[in-house]
């Protein structure tokens, strides 16, 4: 079975600038210290994408990246980093997402959706 969440963490993780800071899935504790970070979230199960003879042909995978840090610029700079990433993975950003600056912690959050559908017969996720 493949791992797709893994798969983009472990590409993450290739890359310097992203690397310096915590990669985290799903969600990341309240408790945690007030520092620059990534978050990747499933937004759905893979869902699939075409079928034929009662049999799946392709999966549809839909993540959101966030990516959260008390300078504005950082954000921007590490999802563009991500960006990349994420199209070389064969994913598209989707128009959904967040530009925000929450006054209660002092942060910025830049979060952006991005989507793909595997190749045929690829649906071992």
């Amino acid at each position: 079975m493949k791992d797709m969440l893994n798969t983009i963490y472990t590409e993450m993780r290739g890359d310097p600038l992203v690397s310096q800071y915590p990669i985290k899935y799903y969600d990341y504790p309240e408790a945690a210290p007030k520092e620059t970070f990534v978050l990747i979230k499933p937004l759905s199960p893979p869902t699939a994408a075409f079928g034929a003879s009662d049999k799946e042909l392709a999966q549809q995978l839909t993540y959101q990246i966030d990516v959260q840090s008390g300078d504005r610029m950082l954000c921007k700079q590490i999802q563009q980093a991500i960006k990349k990433h994420m199209y070389s993975l064969g994913f598209s950003q989707l128009s959904e997402g967040l530009d925000e600056f929450f006054s209660d912690t002092k942060r910025y959050a830049d979060a952006r959706r991005y989507r793909t559908v595997t190749q045929l017969y690829d649906v071992d996720y």
